[in-house]
């Protein structure tokens, strides 16, 4: 007869998974409060500066895009592991996951619950929660190994590190497709490249429009070093990790730590936007049960 969980230890792991959660916020808003103090408010006016009627439609088809690739690589890995998905199904999961993550703690809460749902419907948990771990870290192990070169600006023992850890985080993601077709494999993984593509080509407008003088190679090695910092999972949407990170890139690639500051506000913004499609999926989950709710 297997041993049964005591109940104080079942009582108290929302308690901790809340005060984890806590934890990661004010990490994340401690850091930010301390770079707006040390570098004052002129980035954040530089960063809104960026927002326009064609950098917003930017955002918004970049989000799409990058999701449309995130759906499609979350149902290759779900099928080498035996659950069937629909596009339109992973393409409605993903958007609001991904807006669910950029307002709440951690970055993995969206995530979280789309394991969840697939389990409603139906799926063992090693099958959910595999699938949804596969494809994040697929996505993850292209974003730490984007960032090998440029870390070496900052120093080699960086580069080793960033080098390392996308090599362990992809053999897991690597693991998590077997048994799949070979060109399933590479699509899990060309979908990565070209996800990371787009919110990489969105640092990159906020770096262009945020400091148009510098050089584009500094402006790249910068970006590229903060996206990977927003695999850092502290603080709300990225907030305050990826402030830090990219202002610490910005002055290894000889830019001005206040610019560095800016450019990440600026990204920030945009791929907050990109994320607001995943409101209508949201509100269409919502609205139903309010429909039910004032039916006598």
């Amino acid at each position: 007869m297997p041993a049964e969980t005591p109940p104080a230890l079942t009582g108290r792991r929302p308690v901790l998974r809340a005060l984890l959660a806590a934890g990661q916020a004010v990490a994340g808003l401690v850091l930010l409060a301390l770079l707006f103090r040390a570098l004052g408010a002129d980035a954040v006016r530089s960063a809104v500066g960026i927002l326009t009627p064609a950098t917003v439609a930017l955002a918004l088809g970049a989000g799409l895009l990058a999701t449309a690739a995130q759906a499609q690589r979350w149902r290759l890995v779900a099928r080498s592991q035996g659950v069937p998905i629909g596009f339109r199904e992973a393409m409605g999961e993903c958007l609001a996951a991904g807006l669910v993550n950029l307002l709440l703690p951690g970055g993995v809460t969206g995530d979280a619950v789309r394991v969840l749902r697939r389990r409603r419907r139906g799926d063992s948990w090693p099958g959910a929660g595999g699938s949804v771990l596969g494809e994040r870290l697929a996505g993850t192990s292209v974003l730490l190994a984007a960032g090998i070169v440029p870390a070496l600006a900052v120093g080699g023992w960086l580069a080793v590190a960033i080098g390392l850890g996308a090599l362990a985080v992809g053999a897991v993601a690597w693991r998590s497709t077997t048994g799949a077709p070979a060109r399933d494999r590479t699509g899990v993984w060309a979908l990565s490249v070209l996800a990371w593509a787009c919110y990489q080509g969105l640092f990159l407008l906020a770096a262009v429009r945020t400091a148009p003088q510098e050089s584009l190679a500094n402006l790249w090695g910068t970006t590229v070093l903060g996206l990977a910092g927003m695999s850092v999972p502290v603080g709300v949407g990225g907030w305050g990790p990826r402030e830090g990170i990219t202002t610490l890139a910005a002055m290894a690639h000889g830019l001005p730590a206040e610019t560095g500051f800016a450019i990440s506000i600026g990204y920030g913004l945009l791929a907050l936007i990109s994320a607001l499609p995943g409101a209508a999926v949201l509100a269409r989950w919502l609205l139903p049960v309010r429909h039910r709710a004032s039916r006598p």
